[in-house]
């Protein structure tokens, strides 16, 4: 995003460099404190604070400035950029009022004398493209008008207001391959006024192809299996991915804050996957379809850490890595944790209660795993079982050394292993089933895993 930007930014700056600062309306010495407040200032018939007309201040102000007098305001819009390589790439335009002009009154909207900042795109496709300034960076109502050919065109999509309240606009255009456009941004501050514009062709963001809410399903231990070939490519990660390869999209709002991880790593997975992330917006605001909304970006065969805030939303995007890459993934999502780990039970049931963590082991490498009790009010029983990748069962330890807590009643689980195969092993905890608890609503516990010496990075898939 910081290359597309430092591409796009100098001619905007260049015609930011030409722009003067408006004159006073008579030449008295009042008009040297720098200020239109006076009534000496203004000449007959002009409001007091009413800066005079001038060449180059990027306004056409009739009747005083017409085209053959101050072509530099009134020849016409000025297109400040070609944004036809944005379109489907993780990357946005970053547009700035103060260095657009009043020539041309939007299709809709309320904006009638603000400042429109141009930008052009030649489409090589027929079919629907949004473009939205719909984004963080936006902080301010837009209007967003798109005309054929150029700014004296027809205008053939034109919008206020995205959503009720929303503060960008968004549009669908019916392209046409090789018409150029042009795209007519106009804010409601037009001396501040920011803004950020996407375009890409529509997908899981606008609810097509595979598209699953697994909110519910967080922290119950389910892998979620996708397809991306059921979808169509619209969208890129800021880390990698292809312009033709298509995506899955599974949404879901934090339980609570703190560090995610999602990985692809699964004997179901033959998609070369890239997995990346997007956050809404406070006030639930729709970034699904902004890059610049991206909290965690990585190859879906490792682990992608992002942060998350509980009740905010969040857009987990399953793409292909390559050009063409498409096919089926199995996803695991839950929050990370580092080896040893303190947790809880939430009860002290055998069959019903259990917490699981997911782990990477590589062929050939040592596995140590124990569960240990951390304190005598809430110590109990407990057992620990080891799950192949392919989540098949490798072993169930119980009684294996003596506890922490409380000596000598119980005995802990403890086992250590070599793993034949690499991937995505699993440990569950749990309480033995003779359901021995000092406290029957809690057990407290610490997960120590250590593979090939090292502590593991873990992913809690399972809380209860």
């Amino acid at each position: 995003m910081d290359a597309e930007r430092r591409r796009l930014l100098p001619p905007l700056l260049a015609l930011a460099g030409g722009a003067l600062l408006p004159a006073c309306a008579d030449d008295d010495a009042g008009c040297a404190d720098g200020a239109c407040d006076a009534a000496a200032d203004a000449d007959a018939g002009r409001e007091a604070d009413a800066p005079l007309p001038r060449c180059g201040d990027g306004v056409c102000s009739a009747p005083g400035e017409t085209a053959a007098i101050c072509p530099a305001d009134c020849a016409g819009c000025v297109v400040l950029a070609d944004v036809t390589p944005l379109i489907d790439a993780a990357e946005l335009f970053f547009g700035y009022s103060v260095l657009g002009r009043r020539l041309v009154t939007p299709a809709c909207g309320i904006f009638d004398d603000a400042r429109e900042v141009v930008v052009s795109l030649t489409p090589d496709f027929d079919g629907d493209l949004v473009l939205s300034t719909r984004h963080p960076s936006t902080r301010l109502d837009t209007v967003l008008d798109v005309r054929e050919g150029g700014c004296e065109g027809a205008s053939v999509a034109c919008n206020d207001h995205a959503a009720p309240g929303a503060r960008g606009s968004r549009v669908t255009l019916a392209a046409r391959a090789g018409t150029r456009y042009v795209a007519l941004v106009e804010t409601a501050d037009d001396d501040a006024g920011v803004f950020a514009l996407g375009l890409h062709r529509p997908g899981v963001c606008e609810g097509l192809g595979s598209v699953r809410d697994v909110g519910a399903a967080l922290l119950t231990g389910e892998r979620f299996a996708t397809d991306t070939a059921a979808s169509t490519s619209s969208l890129r990660g800021t880390c990698g991915g292809a312009a033709d390869t298509p995506e899955a999209l599974l949404t879901f709002v934090a339980p609570r804050d703190g560090p995610m991880v999602v990985t692809a790593l699964h004997p179901a997975t033959t998609l070369d996957a890239v997995l990346h992330v997007r956050e809404d917006g406070l006030d639930g605001e729709d970034w699904c379809d902004s890059p610049e909304a991206e909290v965690g970006c990585g190859p879906g065969s490792g682990f992608v850490r992002f942060p998350v805030r509980g009740g905010l939303s969040y857009d987990l995007f399953v793409d292909g890595a390559t050009t063409g890459a498409a096919g089926p993934a199995t996803v695991t999502l839950g929050y990370a944790a580092t080896s040893p780990a303190r947790a809880s039970l939430r009860g002290c049931s055998h069959a019903s209660i259990r917490d699981v963590f997911a782990f990477v082991a590589s062929s050939g490498q040592t596995v140590f795993l124990q569960v240990d009790t951390v304190a005598a009010a809430t110590a109990a029983d407990t057992r620990l079982r080891v799950r192949h990748p392919d989540d098949t069962e490798l072993h169930e330890a119980d009684d294996d050394f003596p506890c922490t807590f409380p000596p000598p009643e119980w005995s802990c689980p403890r086992y250590e292993f070599t793993a034949a195969t690499g991937g995505l092993y699993a440990v569950e905890v749990y309480v033995g089933s003779g359901e021995d608890c000092a406290d029957r609503s809690l057990v407290d516990y610490e997960l120590t895993v250590t593979v090939g010496g090292a502590p593991a990075e873990l992913i809690l898939v399972r809380d209860q």
